[in-house]
């Protein structure tokens, strides 16, 4: 075997090395993602931003509403509230924030 042939056998190599490290990556993240998909315990009814970095967002966590905001500090809880029983879904969350401002 010549250099050049050496030199591309190793070029291979080091493709497939390269490959299969976004693969994978891919893969864990993908994996990752769709596990915490929704599936679980809390759920995000509604979000507003308010600035730059700030926003609020209303989560359902099992039978409760719990408004939270959110900005480069943290995260602080706003508001709790018992889960409406047939309240529309895209009035919730004006009702949450009217609520907890009062």
């Amino acid at each position: 075997m010549e250099l050049s042939d050496h030199i591309a056998q190793i070029a291979m190599a080091l493709a497939l090395i390269v490959a299969l490290v976004f693969g994978l990556g891919w893969l864990v993240k993908r994996l990752n993602s769709s596990r915490f998909s929704g599936a679980g315990e809390i759920r995000i009814v509604a979000s507003s931003y308010l600035g730059p970095k700030e926003k609020v967002v209303l989560l359902e966590v099992r039978d409760r509403q719990v408004l939270v905001g959110v900005n480069a500090q943290g995260i602080s809880a706003l508001g709790d509230f018992e889960l409406p029983d047939s309240a529309p879904a895209s009035g919730t969350f004006k009702h949450a924030l009217a609520e907890a401002k009062s």
